[in-house]
């Protein structure tokens, strides 16, 4: 196969250069040489297309002025979205008060009204907060967007409400843990006791186990050294109770299991109901802690 090298010409023209053959007389352009191929390349689109230097400033400025009507429009349409979505919300139309207040945040991702209305909304105007975590990333966009001023007037609202169901959380947190400390100091005993029983029936059942599996080898050992059948008999039989034995081994094993897993749970906090109750109490008196800190600082 011949060599052939592309070179590109000013112009825009491929030009071959060939290495091995020249071309017959009389053959190709006037303008030409006998070495030389040009190739006329089409126009690719993005070839030549005007850029911002080449664009004059009349429609610059026209461009720009179409850009800030379209902003313009968003943002009314957006405060349009949100006053409605506000009326939807007063009268308890919380679903489509949501999907309002996510319309107005799509279109005016800088408002923080907007995404603190769908906060609003999963937490019943901060009264309910079991959902407050689908609406995580709304709460941070709000928080982040709005102003220290805008802060004071949230706090003005609402800290004071929510730092009273605060310390009511704090009471009860309070008064269930101490309910829980009495009840497994009370369930203490019985399940201390349980567990002796359990481990002590389970270690004779494993010392009668072991015992029938070592005799029942020992006369299955002696079997061929005396005549008759009564060391075949007595291994069998022997062997037939370390079977049983292990059954109601594997039983106490699982009983035995269970009883140290309540015992444990007995020396832990919290694990009665009460203390379930009082665990959910502290949890929400963090997170009411938490959204005052962000409105307050």
């Amino acid at each position: 196969m011949e060599e052939r090298n592309l070179e590109l010409d000013d112009d825009g023209k491929i030009k071959i250069k060939k290495t091995t053959q020249v071309l017959p007389d009389g053959e190709g352009s006037t303008d030409v040489s006998v070495d030389d191929i040009v190739i006329n390349l089409p126009e690719f689109k993005g070839f030549g297309e005007e850029t911002e230097d080449t664009v004059s400033d009349e429609e610059l400025v026209r461009r720009s002025e179409e850009r800030e009507r379209e902003r313009a429009n968003r943002k009314a349409l957006a405060e349009r979205m949100y006053e409605e979505a506000e009326a939807l919300f007063a009268k308890g139309e919380l679903d489509a008060a949501g999907e309002k207040f996510l319309d107005s945040a799509s279109l005016n991702g800088g408002d923080w009204r907007a995404w603190f209305g769908v906060v609003r909304v999963q937490t019943k105007d901060l009264t309910e907060f079991s959902a407050i975590y689908d609406c995580e990333q709304a709460y941070d966009k709000a928080f982040r967007r709005m102003s220290a001023e805008d802060r004071r007037g949230l706090a003005e609202k609402y800290v004071e409400r929510l730092r009273a169901r605060a310390e009511v959380c704090a009471k009860e947190h309070e008064r269930l843990s101490a309910e829980d400390a009495r009840l497994r100091e009370e369930q203490r005993p019985a399940i201390g006791r349980h567990y002796q029983r359990t481990m002590a029936v389970f270690v004779c059942v494993l010392l009668f186990f072991i015992g029938f599996v070592v005799a029942g080898g020992i006369f299955a050992g002696q079997v061929y050294n005396y005549e008759g059948s009564t060391f075949l008999v007595l291994s069998i039989v022997s062997f037939a109770f370390a079977l049983g034995l292990f059954v109601i081994l594997a039983v106490y094993a699982k009983r035995l299991v269970l009883a140290r897993i309540a015992r444990t749970k007995n020396a832990r906090a919290g694990t009665t109901e009460a203390g379930e109750q009082a665990r959910v109490y502290a949890e929400e008196e963090e997170l009411l802690l938490s959204i005052i800190e962000d409105m307050t600082k």
